[in-house]
């Protein structure tokens, strides 16, 4: 496809990324400075006035789905034909949604295929949050291409590791605002996600001059945000909290490595709005046990020093990727 864009609805913003002829040519954070979180008038506006603002004529759109809004798995089953599989496929996800599967879309991707087995990844998402998206597209004057869930759009960059790396495992951690996720990937193939909470909305809370989150941290907010010394001051009062973020990947991973004892992940790749804290990160190196990563390091053609924003939601990217 010529262009694209790659839109995710989080819960705090909107994140955009404008792909054209395969490259980046835009990313675009917005937040979210509204209550009514679920009012698709205002999504629609706001994806409307972002791309008029960066002058983005583009109209072709994917669409990322949030972990909570879809589930996905790797199945196998028995060679069958593709309205076979349209049939039994919805029966692979009865534990997560139990006796509610009309109400649920089903789609697969076929990772291998034996004289007597398929391999899958598949997933599912709820037919009226397709329609919502759907409504939004045309409410943005936008033509939907695509619904895609998020850990595919991460598994996609993936592939694009060195000749040979792609097929090993990787531990991807998104610092989001309301949660931490951390997704595995088994021979670059996602297998599961572990989900902590809370996420980093304190730590951005604070960075943002929240009054009553700075009391609370006998931080003095007149001397908070100014140069180096600001910085300083933030990073040793917020200390605690990049700590406990710290010690919680550890203990997935260490978990993790527990049940897949012949697992091969050898970094510990980031991502998310939490990405931007520097001293969240470097703490999280002082504290898993394996070299702690930008997911950035795997496109270095985007060029992270030029448009760094795009690790708040590489998903937006990944699911624009062939």
């Amino acid at each position: 496809m010529k262009n694209c864009l790659g839109i995710e609805i989080g819960h705090y913003r909107v994140k955009i990324a404008y792909m054209e002829h395969g490259e980046l040519q835009t990313y675009v954070s917005e937040r979210l400075e509204t209550e009514n979180q679920t009012d698709m008038k205002v999504y629609a506006e706001l994806i409307k006035d972002v791309l008029k603002e960066n002058n983005i004529r583009c109209k072709n759109a994917v669409f990322v789905l949030r972990q909570d809004d879809t589930y996905v798995k790797r199945c196998s089953v028995p060679l069958m034909t593709v309205d076979q599989l349209k049939l039994n496929l919805p029966f692979e996800f009865h534990d997560y949604i139990g006796d509610e599967l009309e109400q649920y879309q089903f789609d697969y991707g076929v990772i291998e295929r034996t004289e007597d087995q398929l391999d899958l990844i598949a997933a599912c998402c709820r037919k009226d949050l397709c329609q919502q998206f759907l409504k939004l597209a045309k409410m943005a004057k936008l033509k939907l291409i695509g619904l895609v869930p998020g850990v595919i759009g991460l598994e996609r960059i993936l592939e694009h590791m060195n000749e040979g790396e792609e097929k090993k495992d990787f531990a991807v951690l998104d610092l989001g605002t309301k949660a931490l996720r951390m997704h595995f990937f088994r021979k670059g193939i996602y297998d599961t996600t572990r989900t902590m909470e809370p996420g980093c909305e304190e730590i951005e809370q604070i960075r943002r001059g929240d009054k009553e989150q700075l009391v609370q941290l006998n931080v003095d907010d007149d001397d908070t945000f100014w140069g180096e010394k600001g910085e300083k001051t933030l990073d040793e009062a917020l200390s605690n909290r990049y700590q406990t973020i710290a010690v919680q990947a550890m203990r997935v991973l260490n978990f993790y490595s527990f049940n897949n004892s012949d697992n091969t992940i050898d970094s510990l790749y980031y991502c998310g709005g939490g990405a931007r804290y520097k001293g969240l990160i470097d703490t999280l190196s002082d504290t898993v046990g394996i070299p702690v990563k930008s997911i950035g390091e795997i496109l270095p053609e985007l060029d992270a020093k030029k448009m760094p924003e795009w690790i708040d939601s590489p998903q937006t990217v990944g699911v624009l990727l062939v």
